[in-house]
């Protein structure tokens, strides 16, 4: 009866053995091609939404107004976060190119750049929140902020506040087994840093900011009912509409941008705490643990890749505007690489 039992015992643990090995070999294998295709994919249709940002934004329509020029600034910057910081993340994952792990300067260099360009890119989102809140303001003094002038200094603000705030990571990061914080006080440090700065605190003031617009637009309708004959007192009524509807219209595509930006932000952070918190993982739970972090990573650039693919879906006026620009692009570039003859001072085109 005692060898049965044995027998019984050992056929069950090699039954768990297994399936904890299937297990781990599949999730495994999900992340193996996750973390291959995912940044392909992310970084084609993040390079191409980029250019079509920066194509629309630099309109004439829209090249003076104040919350577009947040939104192209951002794209800029986009482009540098995911061109730089998917490309190096797909060469250590799966082309052997582990220069972070090998060069102490590249270390702290990649470190500073994956940190410091996307959180300038979010807080100029958040900027373009500030713009449409002080936009909508019935006081005029707080209206008077949302002008293209003030925009060129805030840019060139959060810049400097940006490169300044992550100066820290050049100290905290160094080479050990591979390129990391240094233990102890950093790594606590620098997981607060990434949870606060880069995420809550950004995302929360975002969300302020939309909301006090919307509140300020709903007082502002509430007052032109009670006054309707202000709009009597308007000297280019045609002007002013227009200028409305640009308006309502870039505050449409900010609050979808705000909306998803900290789901996407939000998530990888609170995993991100998560993995700071918690022990470190062991069997199936390390190979689900790796899952996770490559899964949420992916969310986090997917959140500076999005931003073409939401105004387009949102906002009939940058879609109008971006066919514009196509049309005005297309016949130059077939212009410029149009061979020409000159015969007796008289130009052919072929």
């Amino acid at each position: 009866m005692c060898v049965l039992n044995n027998t019984l015992n050992k056929n069950v643990t090699m039954s768990n053995i297994n399936i904890s090995l299937s297990f781990r070999t599949k999730i495994q294998l999900i992340t193996f091609q996750m973390t291959y295709y995912g940044p392909i994919i992310l970084l084609i249709i993040g390079i191409f939404g980029c250019s079509c940002n920066f194509l629309t934004f630099t309109s004439r329509r829209l090249r003076k107004n104040s919350c577009a020029f947040y939104f192209l600034c951002s794209a800029i910057f986009e482009f540098l976060t995911i061109s730089f910081g998917l490309t190096t993340r797909l060469a250590a994952d799966h082309f052997h190119w582990n220069l972070q792990n090998k060069s102490r300067l590249f270390c702290k260099f990649r470190a500073y750049y994956v940190s410091t360009v996307p959180l300038i890119a979010t807080y100029l989102i958040l900027l373009s929140a500030l713009d449409r809140c002080m936009s909508s303001s019935v006081h005029v003094r707080l209206r008077s902020l949302s002008q293209i002038k003030v925009a060129y200094r805030n840019v060139l603000i959060m810049i400097i506040i940006g490169l300044i705030s992550c100066s820290h990571i050049i100290f905290s990061y160094d080479l050990r087994s591979k390129c990391a914080t240094l233990p102890g006080m950093y790594t606590i440090f620098d997981g607060m840093f990434v949870v606060f700065w880069l995420g809550f605190i950004p995302h929360g003031m975002m969300l302020i900011f939309a909301f006090i617009t919307l509140m300020n637009i709903r007082r502002a309708r509430q007052q032109m009912m009670i006054r309707p004959t202000m709009k009597a007192m308007h000297i280019n009524q045609k002007q002013s509409q227009h200028n409305h509807k640009t308006n309502a219209q870039l505050l449409l595509m900010m609050l979808v941008q705000i909306g998803l930006s900290s789901l996407l932000i939000l998530t990888r952070t609170i995993y991100y705490a998560f993995y700071i918190v918690c022990p470190l993982f062991t069997g199936d739970a390390k190979a689900l643990g790796s899952f996770l972090m490559s899964f949420t990573t992916l969310l986090y650039y997917t959140n500076y890749v999005k931003s073409f693919y939401i105004y387009t879906l949102t906002s009939q006026l940058f879609r109008s505007i971006f066919m514009q620009r196509i049309k005005e692009c297309i016949p130059k570039c077939f212009q410029s690489n149009t061979p020409m003859l000159y015969c007796n001072s008289r130009r052919i085109d072929f």
